[in-house]
């Protein structure tokens, strides 16, 4: 099986991604390089930067993603600040931001970079996970929460934050978006591209 390398500190992305590539015959490995985090106006400027830090530091074919947070109501702020913000004002700091404001429509949005062996940068794009913020947060405690937003964010067609759901309906809420979360676009061009490679060799072997 062949490896492809995720440069992250996150091992709830790492386990996703290792699904979706392994469908695609790649094995996953997760990668920690000493990356400074860029400032930037759009996550996929942020993850561009991410990404072109990395290969020059690895020197091989790598992923790197960034998400965030984008709230409709403030401008899509957070968005690439994401980790920022939570480490600053929280998620009760957010809630006062949008308090008042006509909607408080949200969505998850990610931007997921492959750089190639040539060092060209493969961009993919997501911003399916649609949902609202919270009156307030709520107080459950997930084990498997991967970020303090589960407890503000109700997702589409839900009535309660992410933290408050039962496993089985998170667990549907993320296969939903699974089918077109960054992961599982560069999944599938992952594995059109291994098609058109063994295509290509079975051509010159004929």
């Amino acid at each position: 099986m062949k490896k492809i390398t995720f440069v992250s500190t996150n091992r709830g992305k790492a386990k996703v991604l290792a699904e979706c590539v392994g469908a695609a015959g790649y094995e996953l490995e997760r990668l920690e390089l000493p990356i400074i985090e860029p400032q930037g106006s759009t996550l996929e400027a942020v993850a561009l930067d991410k990404a072109r830090q990395a290969f020059a530091y690895f020197e091989e074919p790598l992923v790197v993603e960034d998400s965030g947070l984008c709230v409709d109501a403030l401008a899509g702020f957070p968005g690439p600040v994401t980790k920022y913000m939570l480490e600053t004002i929280g998620v009760a700091g957010l809630l006062r931001l949008v308090h008042g404001q006509p909607t408080r429509a949200c969505r998850f949005s990610g931007a997921l970079v492959y750089v190639d062996a040539d060092g060209t940068p493969h961009t993919f794009l997501d911003k399916q996970a649609s949902g609202l913020l919270a009156l307030e947060p709520d107080a459950a405690r997930s084990a498997d929460a991967w970020s303090a937003l589960w407890n503000v964010f109700i997702p589409d067609g839900a009535t309660r934050p992410l933290s408050a759901l039962l496993p089985a309906e998170r667990g549907a809420v993320f296969a939903r978006w699974q089918e077109h979360s960054v992961y599982a676009q560069f999944a599938r061009w992952l594995a059109r591209r291994e098609a058109r490679i063994g295509v290509k060799s079975g051509t010159g072997e004929g």
